[in-house]
């Protein structure tokens, strides 16, 4: 068996068997090892059976320093900034009260800050959907309207990425970048089992 911390042992790419858990028949499961730029080496997984389940997912396998990126969103034109977000990125709007915290099912992806939106959009949107209450209608309709404020350059806030790995980023010139401390670092949520040595 090889040693998969030797930094010299990578596997580029291969595959194997499991039982699906949907339909119990055998699947295929395959991985490859890439290198993705700003999320640097990843391990990409996929498996798809005859019955229609499916599964994929990208293992970002290098840390960085923790760091948090800050942007001040005031126009139409700051909606093409690129945002990179990993699954141990932790996203926050403060002036809306929005706070996007990773879990064992987040998903890492590279977009920008109207994208960030349009994800934020769809779940206030089935917040709206499923209401309760006066006032949970009322908070939904709220966010909604900011964030079509927002898109149309009308209403500024500011995108905040907090990520303990190191491998989220805000890119543009504008953006503040500062080290996190160890501390905070450790109380942020990684989405992710971490095995320290």
């Amino acid at each position: 068996m090889k040693d998969l911390s030797d930094e010299n042992y990578k596997i580029t790419s291969t595959h194997g068997t499991i039982t699906c858990p949907v339909c119990n028949n055998m699947l295929e499961m395959r991985w490859h090892q890439d290198s993705i730029p700003y999320f640097g080496d990843v391990m990409e997984i996929s498996s798809v059976c005859v019955c229609g389940f499916k599964y994929a997912d990208t293992l970002i396998l290098g840390q960085h320093d923790p760091l948090r990126h800050s942007f001040k969103v005031c126009s139409e034109g700051h909606m093409c900034t690129r945002v990179i977000r990993s699954t141990s990125g932790t996203m926050r709007i403060p002036e809306w009260g929005v706070d996007i915290e990773p879990g064992p099912a987040s998903e890492g992806y590279i977009s920008n800050v109207e994208g960030v939106l349009d994800r934020i959009e769809s779940v206030v949107n089935m917040a709206h959907k499923w209401a309760e209450t006066p006032d949970e209608l009322e908070k939904a309709n709220c966010l909604l309207k900011a964030i079509d404020d927002a898109r149309g350059g009308k209403s500024a806030f500011t995108l905040v990425i907090e990520d303990p790995l190191g491998n989220s980023a805000i890119v543009g010139n504008e953006v503040r970048v500062e080290r996190l401390s160890p501390d905070y670092a450790e109380r942020l949520n990684t989405g992710m089992f971490i095995i320290k040595k």
